[in-house]
């Protein structure tokens, strides 16, 4: 096989990959701090609210289907996929705020999941297309976007929440300042939107001759390209026929990938409103509780791709997983005890629980064949958890109170852990019953 050459194209082409997982950062994660202002603006509660922003883990399943197609037919214009997806994006969080009801607002959410997943899968793809035995660290960096956007989020929305002052019985204030999220919104909108163009101009005006993506493709992407949707949707098809095996992998991708984004995002969604419920915390502290989260989680996700260098994906995941399943117990028992519990358990659970999401993937890739179809399982299933998890925990918090948002997100780390250890005793049952295991292909990403 010729050695791949790296153009200027795809340096910037990578460059505004990043920014664009930025933006995913942005549009998705701006319902932390925004939540009490949406909950106001709408004149609704926290459970209509939740399942408004849930909305995207549905438009997360068709984005993961279509993006599969795409990924898996149309491999030249993923730069296209990418633009035309982040342009929607954009256009739909600008709306957020201006739309008659919160019903409106599921409908905006449901199409901000679709294209989340469609940026999500072409690019992940693409990325691997320009990088090839590099694209490890490059994954890495679009996910360290994602976290560099959720952690610029509060620093936009904050100017213009409402400020709220606690008043007696549950979740009653008085509105000191009248909230103007929409400009925080549109602010966002419109910096999505700007971070697409690029993409247009990629695929139309800028298209190399040289690409070298698809240049003497080796046997296994022939036989992707051949290969039917019948073929795909077979567990077989990533492991040589073993079967049995890669059912079962696939099984473990989506209890992996629900659990962990359904926990993940019910922490991440409520932590800012449960300073404000309960500790009364002003819009300054909240905000800056939630940029400490992200600065935790964005240098967990540093410190993850540092060790992952030197110790075993397999081994790193089974600790970090039990890590998270005792820190979530920790939240969950002393969470609510103090403000510098609070405080502490941000700090903690944005540390440890980063590296899980691109560690399981990359431990997935050394068990199957990845694909357009197993990025869609891998995506599905966190939708899916999304969607479920963040609905559940709105409807707690309005009969049960904010601490109930700690024992679904400690049942969420826990069930994870018992997932990964009943995993790989099942690997270990399953080698010495057949010797099939032994001599599949480890693929890099």
């Amino acid at each position: 096989m010729k050695a791949a050459m790296t153009s200027r194209r795809d340096y910037h082409i990578t460059i505004f990959l990043f920014l664009a997982w930025v933006t995913k950062g942005l549009y998705l994660e701006a319902l932390g701090p925004a939540m009490i202002d949406l909950k106001l603006l709408y004149k609704t509660n926290y459970e209509s609210v939740t399942r408004a922003v849930a909305g995207r883990g549905v438009g997360g399943f068709l984005g993961a289907v279509v993006g599969a197609f795409v990924v898996d037919k149309y491999q030249r214009h993923l730069d296209l996929c990418c633009g035309v997806s982040t342009s929607i994006a954009g256009l739909c969080v600008a709306m957020v705020t201006y739309v008659p009801s919160i019903d409106y607002v599921w409908l905006l959410y449901c199409v901000l999941g679709c294209c989340s997943n469609l940026v999500n899968i072409a690019g992940t793809k693409l990325t691997l297309d320009i990088w090839r035995e590099k694209s490890s660290t490059l994954l890495q960096l679009l996910h360290m976007g994602y976290s560099v956007g959720a952690l610029l989020g509060p620093i936009i929305c904050t100017p213009y929440l409402a400020v709220v002052q606690k008043e007696s019985g549950e979740h009653q204030f008085r509105i000191l300042k009248e909230t103007q999220v929409d400009f925080a919104f549109l602010l966002i909108g419109l910096s999505t939107v700007a971070v697409a163009l690029p993409f247009f101009y990629f695929h139309y005006f800028s298209f190399d001759q040289t690409d070298t993506k698809n240049d003497d493709p080796d046997q296994k992407t022939m036989k992707f390209r051949k290969s039917t949707w019948r073929d795909k949707i077979n567990p077989a098809f990533y492991a040589n026929g073993d079967f049995t095996f890669r059912l079962a992998v696939l099984t473990f991708f989506f209890v992996y990938f629900f659990t962990l984004v359904g926990g993940e995002k019910t922490f991440m969604s409520f932590v800012r409103t449960i300073s404000v419920d309960v500790f009364k915390f002003d819009k300054t502290d909240a905000s800056m509780l939630n940029i400490l989260f992200w600065v935790c989680f964005t240098a967990g996700r540093l410190t993850g791709s540092f060790v992952s260098h030197f110790v075993q994906t397999k081994t790193l995941l089974i600790i970090l997983v039990s890590v998270n399943a005792i820190s979530s117990t920790f939240v969950n028992v002393y969470g609510l005890s103090s403000v510098n519990a609070l405080w502490f358990s941000a700090i903690l659970q944005g540390f440890v629980i980063s590296p899980l999401y691109p560690l399981g993937v990359a431990y997935g890739n050394t068990l199957v064949t990845v694909s357009g179809f197993c990025l869609m399982v891998i995506v599905f299933a966190g939708s899916f958890g999304d969607m479920t998890y963040l609905w559940i925990a709105g409807r707690l918090y309005d009969t049960y109170g904010a601490g109930k948002i700690f024992v679904i997100f400690n049942f969420a780390l826990c069930l994870l852990a018992l997932t990964v250890w009943a995993f790989q005793l099942f690997i270990q049952t399953y080698r010495k019953s057949s010797k099939k295991i032994r001599s599949l292909p480890l693929l890099k990403l």
